[in-house]
């Protein structure tokens, strides 16, 4: 099954939002991600989701918090071992099983229990995604569709969208100011860029033929090789 969401940035002063329709059966770490690309944030702060419609029902908030990775520390990175005897290795990995006892996996978004079929059953089952900048970005998200897959469509995909995403580094009175600037006129321009991200999660392949050269086409050229030769040596090209 997939499902189509009308995600929605709340109180910019423009409108600003995407209709994503994704697997079902992804989890909500995956859901974070597939945001994050959406809106074209970095997921360098931290986020949460609060549930606020399931079933047909409003509820209390059930809150799905990101893994707290920080509390575990990584025992797995080769170059740690680097210095270590045998016996100290099995000292690392008896802390690291250690260290997981404390973890409780329901509280991860990434626990395959907590998939998105879990939570969002009916139309207009919602929920709302913090996003911890200094702005604290609020997401309305509403389920609007379920329909069956298209054997030709690969997911995630973005099917409708408005207006440029706030700058995820920008405080509240800073966005709130720079506002008209989200607005846009081209949204299938805007689409394309959309999916073109969700391309790169790896979980979709719709768009690669048609951005296999985005790259080539868009990036600044660094190469010092092709400066004219009547311009200085300590001058950069022109890109």
């Amino acid at each position: 099954m997939i499902y189509e969401f009308r995600v929605a940035v709340r109180d910019i002063g423009v409108p600003i939002w995407r209709d994503i329709q994704v697997n079902s059966d992804e989890t909500f770490y995956d859901f974070n991600s597939i945001i994050q690309a959406a809106f074209s944030w970095s997921g360098f702060f931290e986020h949460r989701f609060e549930i606020t419609r399931s079933g047909g029902s409003d509820l209390l908030p059930i809150i799905i918090e990101e893994t707290p990775l920080d509390t575990l520390e990584d025992y797995t990175d080769e170059s740690d071992f680097r210095e270590y005897s045998n016996e100290e290795r099995e000292d690392v990995d008896e802390i690291e099983e250690n260290e997981y006892d404390y973890y409780d996996e329901n509280d991860s978004a990434e626990n395959e229990d907590q998939q998105l079929l879990k939570y969002f059953t009916d139309i207009d089952d919602a929920a709302t995604y913090i996003y911890f900048t200094d702005a604290v970005l609020e997401v309305d998200i509403q389920l609007t569709e379920m329909v069956a897959p298209q054997e030709d469509c690969s997911y995630p995909i973005c099917v409708a969208a408005e207006n440029a995403s706030p700058d995820e580094m920008e405080d509240r009175p800073t966005i709130l100011q720079n506002r008209d600037k989200l607005k846009l006129t081209d949204t299938q321009d805007l689409i394309r860029l959309i999916n073109f991200a969700l391309s790169q999660l790896g979980d979709s392949d719709i768009f690669d033929t048609e951005y296999e050269d985005f790259g080539s086409e868009y990036a600044i050229d660094t190469n010092w090789d092709d400066v004219p030769p009547d311009e200085t040596e300590d001058s950069p090209p022109n890109f």
